[in-house]
């Protein structure tokens, strides 16, 4: 009589794919350690979470490091009812679990006759015997396994990148539509398109695109080429200007100090003339106009950081607050080589934020471009003397110092 031989699960090509690397010939050389860290990475790209990555990592700690070797098979036997206690689910839930990672190519059956899972081992600590689950398939696709981790890891650092790029695009649009409205310029349709944009059901690359697009627009309805820009005719007087004089040279001459010492906001109510001296011709010693404090009303920190890349990296510095920037003055006036005093006429006349984001601002156009600021310490000078008199638009150098960054980032 014939004897009836009852399959023990269904199989599928995945199965028989597993099976087939478990079987190969050509035995990868690698370890435990090294399969764990691919496995670790690759997982969330195999679609293995939850109980079913629990379950993994249980069974790959099961399994012996000596196991891994090129003479002998890293098997791991547990009943499905031991696991299932580990990971307080049930036995069916175990068996779905392990089904997934056989199909996903990291694990092979390695069934006995009678579907029981064991390991015996000689005095040597060799299996001699044993069934149950096999880790060679894991073991064949280490190398497969690392690139998959990282080209998902690469892929979710691009889509990241894309969120942030929204996030940045969509503040920079509400900056432009309120500086749009204090200016009486007409922003509307660029606020109705951002909203549009922001709401759609898109791919986060698609929608940075496009809201770097409106950006585009939005800054050039603001007139991006307005600049602080001054003619060899309208340049300041370098008077005062630091010449000669390395950023790193903290220890000037004893003359140095005695002929460029700040100049005090008492002195300057006392002695108008004494601004002269150092080229504002215009400006006087009157307290802070109220048109300054609305130009920082209008500008958050993280605008203006957002604008300094270059001088933060030279300074090794992050911008978190007004504080911050406040800390920096002094290293950002020996970068442009500006007097004390010039810095100190500035802050009677402006305000140290003001005065140091203007400061800031014409920094970070030195370090992108020296050759287009003959001379830093004079364009500063005569940026102060137009935000004296409202003729500064700061926030529009800033939109451009951002845009420009994000295009050499594109």
């Amino acid at each position: 009589m014939a004897e009836a031989i009852a399959s023990f699960r269904r199989l599928t090509p995945k199965m028989l794919h597993s099976q087939k690397l478990a079987q190969a010939d050509d035995v990868v050389k690698t370890t435990k350690a090294s399969v764990a860290m691919a496995l670790k990475k690759a997982a969330p790209a195999l679609g293995i979470n939850g109980t079913t990555y629990h379950i993994l990592d249980i069974l790959i700690g099961l399994t012996r490091a000596e196991d891994w070797s090129v003479e002998r098979r890293p098997l791991v036997a547990i009943s499905n009812e031991k696991l299932a206690q580990y990971v307080a689910r049930s036995t069916r839930t175990v068996v779905r679990s392990i089904r997934k990672l056989v199909e996903a190519g990291i694990l092979a059956y390695h069934d006995s006759p009678t579907g029981r899972r064991f390991i015996h081992r000689g005095s040597d600590g060799e299996i001699e015997r044993g069934f149950g689950l096999d880790f060679s398939p894991a073991r064949q696709r280490v190398e497969e396994l690392f690139k998959i981790g990282a080209d998902f890891a690469a892929a979710l650092a691009v889509v990241k990148e894309a969120r942030r790029a929204i996030t940045s695009c969509l503040r920079r649009l509400a900056d432009m539509s309120a500086l749009a409205q204090q200016e009486g310029l007409d922003f509307s349709e660029l606020d109705q398109q951002s909203k549009v944009i922001a709401n759609a059901n898109m791919d986060p690359l698609q929608k940075a695109e496009a809201l770097q697009m409106l950006c585009e627009v939005g800054l050039n309805l603001l007139a991006p080429d307005e600049q602080c820009e001054v003619s060899s005719a309208t340049e300041m007087s370098g008077a005062g200007d630091m010449h000669g004089s390395s950023y790193n040279n903290t220890n000037p001459q004893d003359s140095e100090k005695s002929n460029q010492g700040p100049l005090k906001a008492t002195e300057c109510r006392r002695h108008p003339k004494a601004f002269e001296d150092n080229s504002l011709a215009h400006a006087k010693c009157e307290p802070i106009p109220a048109a300054h404090e609305r130009s920082l009303n209008n500008l958050s920190i993280s605008q203006l950081a957002s604008a300094l890349p270059e001088t933060q990296s030279a300074l090794g510095v992050s911008l978190q607050s007004w504080a911050d920037l406040n800390n920096i003055c002094e290293d950002l006036r020996l970068l442009i080589g500006l007097s004390p005093s010039g810095w100190q006429t500035a802050v009677t006349i402006l305000g140290k934020p003001f005065a140091g984001a203007i400061l800031a601002v014409t920094a970070e156009k030195v370090m992108r471009n020296s050759a287009g600021i003959s001379r830093p310490a004079g364009y500063f000078r005569a940026c102060v003397e137009r935000a004296h008199t409202g003729e500064l638009y700061l926030h529009r150098s800033i939109f451009g110092l951002v845009q420009s960054s994000s295009k050499q980032l594109n």
